[in-house]
């Protein structure tokens, strides 16, 4: 995801500072560098919400740091794809007196309207995009401590995008867990930067699988031809 940076340094050993920066750097911005065959098509639907994921989702985060010699917490979940690949993430950044909510999703969005957010029955939240990129688009806002009540009281949280053709793309995440993740204590950059290459290193593992079991299929097709 994109936020305030860490100031430029001469190389040096990774600091606190540094390893928030990268965090963020890593939450969206490296997960959303995928084929575009696995991004949303036009017309293509995302599980809508309360459909089972064929695969775990993971759990909440909170990691907390200095940024620009600010203190922020970012507590945050991602929402992924059957393959395995996160294909958006919900964020709610906590910067001194001020709370904003950033949403990410995937590079196919119609731009105008933003993306809707909407907790359970209730009525739902716009929020503007702020910058797309070729690997993803951000949209940001501000919200305030009624929002973060409704995310405490609420199940399910549904994020919604249009594709370039106008039709509704759903991103459904569970808040279960969000209460105590947010009212606990954050952990350590570089240990979110750790968990973050883990997982990435986990989801290239099962592509090198997936890539390798359909090199043999193909293979086993091959011979019964000839």
């Amino acid at each position: 995801m994109i936020l305030t940076r860490a100031p430029s340094r001469p190389a040096a050993p990774r600091t606190r500072t540094m390893a928030l920066a990268a965090v963020l750097a890593l939450g969206a911005a490296t997960a959303y560098a995928q084929d575009q065959t696995q991004a949303p098509t036009a017309g293509a639907q995302a599980p809508a919400a309360g459909a089972q994921a064929a695969v775990d989702q993971p759990d909440w985060q909170k990691v907390c740091g200095p940024v620009n010699e600010q203190q922020e917490c970012h507590v945050s979940r991602q929402r992924l794809a059957a393959t395995g690949q996160p294909i958006a993430q919900f964020l709610v950044i906590e910067r001194q007196d001020k709370k904003l909510l950033q949403i990410a999703v995937p590079p196919v969005a119609l731009i105008q309207p933003g993306v809707q957010v909407k907790i359970d029955d209730g009525e739902p939240t716009g929020v503007k995009y702020v910058v797309c990129t070729p690997g993803e688009c951000l949209a940001l806002g501000e919200i305030n401590d009624d929002f973060i009540k409704k995310l405490k009281a609420g199940g399910n949280v549904v994020i919604t995008m249009l594709n370039p053709q106008g039709k509704p793309v759903n991103f459904d995440i569970s808040l279960v867990g969000f209460t105590s993740v947010y009212d606990g204590a954050g952990i350590d950059p570089e240990e979110a930067v750790a968990r973050q290459q883990r997982l990435e290193d986990e989801l290239k593992r099962k592509a090198d699988e997936a890539r390798q079991r359909l090199l043999d299929l193909q293979q086993q097709q091959s011979s019964t031809t000839q």
